[in-house]
């Protein structure tokens, strides 16, 4: 019955019925007992944890979701996976947690312990001059927001008026920069150090033999899902995906969560 459930699931389509939502999380659920445990969880931050905001400093965690990551991590080697750079997403969630920043390119442990990619220093001087040079597209380009992320230059155009988008993206797909890449998320695109991306720094953190879960809901998730194709992922929302499972929306993500960290509480076992 469990194959009949996946075969009704559109895990490559971009539209799925609602009623299908709660079956989803059931075989979630399945698959992770199938599997026995989960050594790590890897988690994105921006649509998958909290939504998505026209400002991103409007993405604060509120308390149901701390509690809720402060439970898994109890249970869990728990990671938080995000484009964002360290100090942001270390002042949204605190102390206490593994973070993946930047994609890959800094990172600090759970003990406060940071960690940078070679060179990073040099990249961090980079985008500084990158954003003076590229500041005059928030004058052509009302609605548009650069922002410095000291090591990314990121192109946020979530207000950006639809009659404005198109000129936008083919002025940016010129974009060319020694040492960076261009990709485009939803509503952004970014500069971003030549390859780096979360897939293989999971990868870098992963042992022989361990099963992960990773759950992302954009272009650099999809990255990730390709290379972890053997884990068990989730595509948060719309559009096609390469990930194994789908939820609609962060809300059933954190629904899944939330049954994760209760069912764990009586079974030690499965995340041992």
């Amino acid at each position: 019955m469990l194959k009949t459930y996946i075969n009704l699931l559109p895990i490559t389509g971009t539209g799925y019925k609602r009623g299908m939502i709660k079956i989803q999380i059931d075989v979630v659920m399945e698959e992770i007992k199938r599997r026995n445990k989960i050594t790590k969880m890897f988690l994105d931050y921006d649509g998958t944890l909290v939504p998505l905001v026209s400002s991103p400093e409007m993405a604060r965690p509120d308390s149901d979701l701390l509690e809720t990551l402060r439970c898994l991590r109890k249970k869990y080697k728990l990671f938080i996976v995000t484009g964002r750079d360290l100090n942001d997403i270390h002042g949204f969630i605190g102390d206490g947690f593994n973070i993946i920043a930047m994609h890959g390119a800094e990172a600090m442990d759970e003990y406060g312990k940071v960690s940078r990619i070679k060179d990073f220093e040099w990249y961090s001087l980079k985008t500084a001059q990158l954003a003076r040079k590229y500041a005059h597209f928030q004058e052509q380009f009302p609605g548009l927001r650069i922002i410095d992320k000291h090591g990314g230059l990121q192109f946020h155009y979530f207000n950006m008026k639809g009659s404005h988008v198109k000129e936008f993206e083919r002025a940016i797909a010129g974009i060319s920069e020694d040492g960076f890449e261009l990709y485009s998320g939803k509503y952004v695109f970014e500069l971003r150090i030549k390859g780096i991306n979360k897939g293989i720094s999971i990868r870098t953190l992963m042992n022989e033999g361990e099963y992960v879960l990773f759950a992302g809901d954009d272009m650099t998730d999809e990255e990730a899902f390709e290379i972890l194709k053997d884990q068990l992922t989730i595509k948060i929302g719309e559009g096609e995906t390469k990930a194994r499972f789908r939820l609609e929306s962060f809300i059933e993500f954190r629904e899944l969560l939330k049954m994760l960290c209760s069912d764990i509480e009586g079974d030690q076992d499965a995340v041992q």
